[in-house]
């Protein structure tokens, strides 16, 4: 356990010391925090802020500074923290245990939004993925989310990783980044938020640099490398703020020309930070460029995913709603140093207005043709957005940022509320869509295909 204002106040209650710390300095505010489920999942920052108390702010640096001296070795783990670790070690054990099945499943094409099975006919485990092509396979890397099943608090475990020459049947390749299971303070404990790695073979140094994100009350990166792509992976930064920035949903591209590497980021969920990579990839040293500024959730864009056609620079983004997909919008720059400029929603004919009920992770060119695929993920297939949900999403969330503008019932708060609770969502269930990028001119455009192939 890490005791600062970055923490959960149902974690913070947690530690009869913290809880001393946290009565001293916002005294009152514990009853209410009892009292409210949701504000129990807030970090003791998110809290103070999203209160408005008199003063809140300023009490922060005092308030952090006691927390941090609560960080002793007596501390290090908390009782909660020690039965996560005998669990996710029997789980573990388990794993082991089990009998590899034969590869016996094929397929001859990709169905969009159909369970993807391996070549062993087991759930792909790649969420929130991205695709690597080296000397004539592809490799499907992510989040691997086979034991996050609403009840374990198991988020992510580990970087799973898959091995194809067709783009249609998937081998097994294991662990890419393994979690760590022993370490509570790890950024691979499996209860940490671990989202969307990217990975890029840095040409100076020849090392493989995997960024991942760490969402929650980290909001950071950890980032890795190794001398191959399947690893071993060695941690180069454990929680990494660029610019002193909050982490959000990103990609990585590299300049096919000169090899200079870019971050783009949610920062601060108030615009797409574009900043230029290190020459080694494993630091973000200048802003370059922000992209869609000054926007509140949910219209702030998040899971970029850029790419390169004809000279071009696209950006495809989601809003933010959580694991309930919603509208998407794609942007067109001239370099990867400029600003993006939208052009509109890339899904054609999407009676879900909420991206054919899926959220991209990236988009890749397939090997040797000038053709691209936009990687997705359907978080939660059995949870079915049409224009109603969709509406009713965008004005709840829009309504806590600009009232004045968008009104919801408390009838509908109650129901999004219900419906987006991330800590009990079945990603294990999840699902994939993927489909062919084709242009209307410069526009990129997503149809809809029960199935389809290369």
């Amino acid at each position: 356990m890490v005791y600062n204002i970055s923490m959960k106040i149902e974690h913070l209650l947690e530690n009869e010391q913290a809880a001393a710390v946290f009565d001293r300095f916002l005294p009152g505010m514990r009853k209410m925090a009892e009292s409210n489920p949701q504000a129990r999942q807030l970090s003791v920052e998110q809290l103070v802020r999203y209160t408005r108390l008199p003063q809140g702010e300023a009490l922060l640096p005092g308030l952090d500074e006691a927390l941090q001296a609560l960080n002793t070795p007596e501390n290090a783990i908390s009782p909660r923290e020690a039965r996560q670790i005998e669990r996710f070690l029997a789980l573990d054990a388990q794993d082991r245990a089990k009998t590899s099945a034969p590869e016996t499943h094929h397929q001859d094409a990709i169905y969009p939004g159909q369970p993807w099975l391996d070549t062993k006919g087991e759930r792909i485990q790649a969420h929130g993925g991205a695709v690597f092509y080296e000397d004539g396979v592809y490799y499907w890397y992510g989040e691997n989310k086979e034991h996050t099943d609403g009840k374990s608090g198991v988020w992510t475990w580990g970087i799973k990783v898959y091995s194809s020459t067709d783009l249609y049947n998937w081998t097994d390749r294991g662990s890419l980044i393994p979690p760590v299971l022993d370490d509570p303070n790890s950024p691979l404990f499996p209860t940490k938020r671990v989202d969307r790695p990217h990975i890029l073979k840095c040409k100076k140094t020849g090392k493989y640099v995997c960024w991942i994100k760490l969402s929650g009350p980290e909001a950071a990166f950890t980032i890795w490398q190794a001398d191959r792509l399947l690893g071993p992976y060695e941690l180069a930064e454990s929680l990494y703020n660029p610019g002193g920035h909050k982490a959000g949903d990103f990609d990585l591209v590299a300049d096919s020309e000169t090899g200079k590497g870019y971050l783009y980021f949610d920062a601060d969920h108030s615009a797409m930070l574009c900043m230029e990579l290190t020459d080694d990839y494993l630091h973000a040293e200048k802003e370059i460029a922000r992209s869609y500024p000054d926007l509140h959730p949910p219209f702030t864009r998040e899971a970029p995913a850029l790419f390169e056609a004809d000279g071009k620079k696209y950006m495809l983004t989601s809003g933010m709603t959580g694991y309930v997909p919603n509208q998407s919008d794609s942007a067109w720059a001239d370099g990867w140093d400029g600003v993006f400029t939208s052009l509109g929603d890339p899904h054609v004919d999407d009676p879900s207005c909420a991206s054919f009920n899926s959220q991209i992770s990236k988009v890749f060119r397939i090997e040797g043709a000038n053709r691209w695929i936009a990687m997705a993920d359907r978080w939660v297939p059995e949870y079915h957005v049409d224009a109603r949900i969709a509406d009713l999403f965008t004005r709840v969330v829009a309504s806590t940022y600009d009232p004045e503008r968008y009104r919801a019932t408390e009838a509908e708060r109650k129901e999004m509320y219900a419906a987006n609770v991330l800590e009990n969502a079945r990603t294990e269930i999840a699902g994939y869509v993927w489909l062919p990028v084709e242009f209307d001119g410069d526009k990129p455009r997503l149809r809809w295909r029960e199935e389809w192939r290369n």
